[in-house]
């Protein structure tokens, strides 16, 4: 699934949300694939090609919970 940050906070909570998960989850942009789970590495690919971004996420139940998430925005931070 095709992820957007808008912000580094979304980053943040992107990672945060996915760090709960038990299985493994990667961030991936053409040639790199980084884990999901360190705030470190998101960052790098997101700096690299942030319009092209990809979510793969091995457990298909925690997929399931990781498009939930996306789909509702819950990684967008408001400027509320």
């Amino acid at each position: 699934m095709k992820v957007t940050f808008i912000k580094v906070e979304d980053i943040n909570r992107f990672v945060e949300f996915v760090s709960k998960l038990k299985g493994k989850v990667y961030l991936k942009s053409g040639e790199y694939s980084v884990n999901a789970k360190s705030i470190i590495g998101a960052m790098y690919i997101v700096n690299e090609n942030p319009n092209d971004i990809v979510v793969e996420v091995e457990n298909e139940e925690e997929a399931k919970l990781v498009l939930n998430f996306l789909m509702q925005g819950s990684h967008l931070v408001s400027d509320k």
